[in-house]
């Protein structure tokens, strides 16, 4: 192994940390791991197939971490899990046929007003504000929507799950992101799987990137659990705003 490898080796354990800690409190991390993988070499679709091999290993992590101080409500997370994981499989599937690029600017105009919505009624998402429950059964949909985009793209996932959570008066918003977690894992599962059966994984890059995420996971749940709502919200805005602006600019390129 040469010093430039090495080298190469650590950026990605470093990316993984970082990515970890970030999807833990919020979201978003993928957006610093796929260009580290790309850098590293992969093609976009390698990157994105292996990418999911590390953010598997993260959630893992955090949920471990979040159920150890009981914050993770199983009913709600299979009553979420069970519309979103249905999603997944077809856009996992388009995923290994279609460069995510075709949607990126929709996806990030879609980023931009879901941050402006949290920024205008920002107690809905923590809990303080109790509005009126919208019934699972006509959140499904929205859910379904949201495991097909994991499976396409999977970046944003934990944004995406934490707001339509809102819109269920789920609770406290450090139990609503231990339930993201939660089902980010099955979801992350599998669409993980459907790339290992398309060849779409590098194996050395993709378990290297896991140690970081791993340690990142466990750092970025803690960290949640010790600051409260106030840190997941300011996160999660910042990730949201940074996401919208990211794709944004890359469909425009």
């Amino acid at each position: 192994m040469t010093l430039v490898d090495f080298g190469w080796y650590v950026l990605l354990i470093i990316a993984g940390f970082a990515a970890g800690m970030v999807n833990a409190i919020a979201g978003g991390g993928s957006f610093l791991t796929l260009p580290a993988l790309m850098l590293f070499g992969l093609d976009p679709k390698l990157a994105n197939g292996t990418n999911r091999l590390a953010v598997l290993f993260s959630s893992a992590s955090a949920v471990a971490t979040f159920k150890k101080h009981g914050h993770l409500d199983k009913r709600l997370a299979f009553r979420v899990g069970v519309p979103t994981l249905i999603g997944v499989p077809l856009g996992s599937l388009l995923a290994v046929h279609l460069s995510a690029d075709a949607f990126g600017g929709v996806f990030g105009v879609l980023f931009l007003v879901m941050a402006g919505i949290i920024l205008w009624d920002p107690k809905r998402l923590t809990g303080e504000k109790t509005g009126k429950e919208m019934s699972m059964w006509k959140l499904s949909p929205v859910f379904v929507l949201i495991g097909f985009y994991v499976g396409f793209m999977q970046a944003g996932m934990g944004i995406l799950l934490l707001v339509a959570m809102s819109w269920l008066n789920s609770g406290d918003l450090i139990s609503s992101n231990a339930v993201k977690n939660g089902v980010g894992f099955v979801v992350t599962l599998a669409a993980t799987i459907v790339f290992i059966a398309s060849g779409m994984v590098a194996w050395l890059p993709g378990l290297l990137m896991a140690v970081g995420n791993v340690i990142g996971g466990v750092v970025g749940a803690r960290l949640a659990l010790e600051k409260g709502n106030r840190l997941v919200l300011g996160f999660l805005v910042f990730v949201m705003v940074a996401t919208g602006i990211k794709m944004l600019v890359s469909s425009l390129l």
